[in-house]
């Protein structure tokens, strides 16, 4: 369907029309099933992503799962042929599950709705959540718990900011305690283009089940290509589908240290955890494990991991592997092992086009309730190619200095907040950015690195770690290692705490902005 004229509102208007009537008029579909569909309005078209709002997230279970099939078809019928993936945002709170058009069959045939509480934490499984290192203090602190009575021996900040409410942070991470999947990674929030759309549909087949000639699935690509977002993907999916999967998301950091502590021997006992172990990642229905190169050269993890392998595989679970490389390039690795990997199939994420770091731009927008004129996004898409991290980190800073002055966003103020931060073919060392913090703060590149604990040393620190995230390619892993061993997660709630508070404290965005100068300044002397 043709719509390049027409604003992103009004084309989601026409095409959701089109498809509606044909849902409307499948001979196939039952009473009920049509009136899943009436409530559903439609907000907007973004590349090759509709986004449809619904009323409640029974509603989205089934457009999402029993639905979807015909959904989809319907779509790429409206649109001429050409594949629109559904995205799904709730309107309200309601938890109405009987669709609109649909009561009188509704009382015939047996209530759909699952019970609250299953909807409101589906569950993986049952394996308790790896103990918190004594590296984790960030878990539990806010940018809030941080910054009162703070006081740093620096320059004041320049200027005076007015503070103004944060917008909603629908895009904060949202970690299952026992499944460690990020809850907002979904196929829904994924946006696909011509670097990504197979990976995406094989990832989706795994997750429905029906990609046993898939197994393993092995991901692979540069970093922040939105690996990562497909296992979550996959897993979120699966348990949607059938809340009682046994899901487990796990980095390969996460595998090697809770294999260590399983050999340790318990002290009532005197005997070694492995048997707990082994249970845990045995007994699932589906392994997702991320930054798998990083198990190179590790004999005993790798031997561990082997046979796990090999008993999901002969009991036909399914396993899905992300890596920054295809599995005859991993280093380290036994022949054995990568043979395994190869009788799967291997897909790679590739840096997305113009027209994909639009759409994600435009989803990035639209999940955070925040306007942004479409000459801004389409500067930022122009200027950062690289990934798709680089782009949200420049929307963040457009958007937190417009959200600081109460302004509103203009391609003026895009081009002059990011004239300094736009891509270098060469990168910053983490310990140079580690560094440029600690002197900015009168701290040590000790202070940051090891495990003190105190208010100035703990913001200092998630500064040098969001940089460390915005400004080089390293993982949420290989970043927790610079920084004294911390786990992937606490780097994650660092940079996020960072992100965030950019937004509505003139204090941090100043922090962060003249450190970012700074660097920038150190690679082009």
């Amino acid at each position: 369907m043709s719509g390049d004229n027409l604003d992103p509102g009004t084309q989601s208007a026409l095409i959701w029309s089109n498809a509606l009537t044909l849902l409307r008029g499948n001979a196939t579909l039952s009473a009920r099933q049509k009136g899943w569909f009436e409530g559903v309005l439609p907000e907007a078209i973004y590349g090759t992503t509709i986004i449809l709002a619904v009323e409640n997230n029974e509603t989205q279970r089934m457009l999402q799962t029993d639905l979807n099939s015909v959904l989809l078809q319907a779509l790429k019928v409206a649109n001429g042929g050409i594949e629109l993936f559904p995205a799904f945002k709730i309107l309200q709170s309601s938890t109405r599950a009987t669709p609109p058009g649909a009561q009188v069959e509704a009382e015939r045939a047996p209530s759909r709705a699952k019970p609250a509480a299953a909807e409101a934490a589906p569950r993986g499984s049952a394996a308790p959540a790896k103990p918190a290192t004594h590296y984790d203090e960030a878990v539990v602190q806010t940018f809030e718990d941080i910054m009162p009575g703070t006081n740093f021996d620096m320059p004041a900040s320049t200027g005076s900011f007015p503070q103004v409410p944060m917008k909603d942070r629908q895009r904060k991470p949202s970690l299952d305690p026992e499944t460690h999947l990020n809850r907002n990674d979904t196929f829904d929030t994924f946006v696909p283009g011509d670097s990504n759309r197979f990976a995406r549909t094989v990832a989706l087949a795994v997750a429905e089940g029906s990609g046993q000639d898939f197994n393993p699935l092995c991901i692979y690509g540069g970093s922040g290509l939105g690996k990562t977002h497909l296992l979550n993907a996959i897993g979120n999916y699966a348990l949607l589908k059938q809340p009682g999967t046994r899901v487990r998301y796990v980095t390969s950091e996460e595998f090697t240290n809770e294999f260590i502590d399983s050999l340790r021997a318990d002290k009532a006992s005197g005997e070694s955890r492995i048997n707990e172990f082994n249970r845990k990642y045995r007994e699932i229905d589906v392994l997702l494990i991320d930054d798998i190169q990083f198990l190179g050269d590790k004999e005993s993890t790798l031997e561990q991991f082997f046979h796990t392998f090999n008993s999901l595989y002969q009991n036909n679970k399914r396993i899905v592997i992300a890596s920054d490389v295809p599995p005859k390039n991993l280093k380290g690795f036994e022949a054995r092992l990568i043979s395994r990997f190869e009788q799967g199939l291997t897909v790679d994420v590739k840096p997305p086009d113009l027209e994909t770091r639009i759409a994600i731009l435009r989803m990035l927008v639209s999940t955070n309730g925040t306007y942004v004129p479409n000459d801004v996004l389409d500067l930022i898409a122009e200027r950062f190619t690289d990934n798709i991290r680089e782009l949200e980190g420049a929307l963040n800073r457009v958007t937190a200095l417009a959200s600081l002055n109460n302004q509103p966003v203009t391609r003026i103020l895009a081009e002059q907040t990011l004239q300094d931060f736009f891509s270098t073919d060469i990168e910053l060392k983490p310990t140079d950015i580690i560094g440029r913090v600690a002197k900015y703060f009168h701290l040590t590149f000790d202070d940051l690195v090891g495990p003190t604990r105190t208010k100035n040393v703990t913001i200092a620190r998630q500064i040098a770690m969001y940089l460390t995230r915005d400004l080089t390619s390293m993982s949420l892993v290989n970043i927790g290692q610079v920084f004294g061993g911390r786990d992937h997660t606490t780097v994650m709630h660092n940079c996020k705490t960072i992100s965030e508070g950019m937004k509505d404290n003139p204090q941090i965005y100043t922090y962060v902005t003249e450190l970012t100068l700074q660097l920038r300044q150190r690679i082009s002397e």
